[in-house]
C-alpha cells in the first residue's frame, strides 16, 4: 500500500494495455453516447473519421480503470478533487488498445485537520500505435498514512 508520503513528483509509470473491441464500444455507446458515428457503420464512414470510432467517453472511462487497476488500487486513494485539460488528440480506432502513461507533477500535503494530501497526476493515453488519443491532469486524494 502506497501512501501520500510515498508518491514524488516526477515519478512516471506506464500501464496497460487494455484492449478496447468494435463489440466493447458498441455496447458502451448504445447506453452512454448514441451518436450515429459510434453506433452506425453507414454513418461513420461518411463522417470526416471514415469508420466506427470509440466515443471519447469510453476512452476517458477505460483510462480511469486502468489507472486504477495498476495504481491507484495500491495506495491509500480516498477520492479525487479534480479533472483539468481534458483532450482527445485523435480518435480511436477499433479494435484497439489502450495504455496509460501517468506523471506525478506535484504533490499538496495534507492540511491541518486532513487525513490526505493531494497528489497532481497528468494522464495520457496511448493507442496500439502509441499515438497519443487522450490527455488529462487529475488531483487525486491519498491518506496521509499511519
Amino acid at each position: 500500500m502506497r501512501y501520500f508520503a510515498d508518491i514524488l513528483p516526477g515519478e512516471t509509470f506506464t500501464l496497460g494495455p487494455r484492449e478496447i473491441t468494435e463489440a466493447d464500444s458498441l455496447r458502451f455507446c448504445q447506453e452512454f453516447d448514441r451518436l450515429p458515428i459510434h453506433l452506425d457503420p453507414a454513418h461513420a464512414r461518411q463522417s470526416i473519421y471514415g469508420e466506427l470510432i470509440a466515443s471519447g467517453l469510453h476512452t476517458l472511462s477505460l483510462t480511469a480503470s486502468i489507472v486504477v487497476d495498476g495504481f491507484l488500487k495500491h495506495t491509500s486513494m480516498t477520492g479525487a478533487s479534480g479533472m483539468e485539460q481534458v483532450r482527445w488528440h485523435r480518435p480511436v480506432t477499433l479494435p484497439n488498445q489502450l495504455s496509460v502513461k501517468v506523471t506525478i507533477l506535484s504533490t499538496s500535503p495534507p492540511q491541518p485537520g486532513k487525513a490526505f494530501g493531494v497528489i497532481s497526476c497528468k494522464l495520457e493515453t496511448t493507442d496500439c500505435k502509441t499515438q497519443l488519443v487522450m490527455s488529462a491532469i487529475v488531483n487525486y486524494l491519498l491518506g496521509a498514512g499511519e
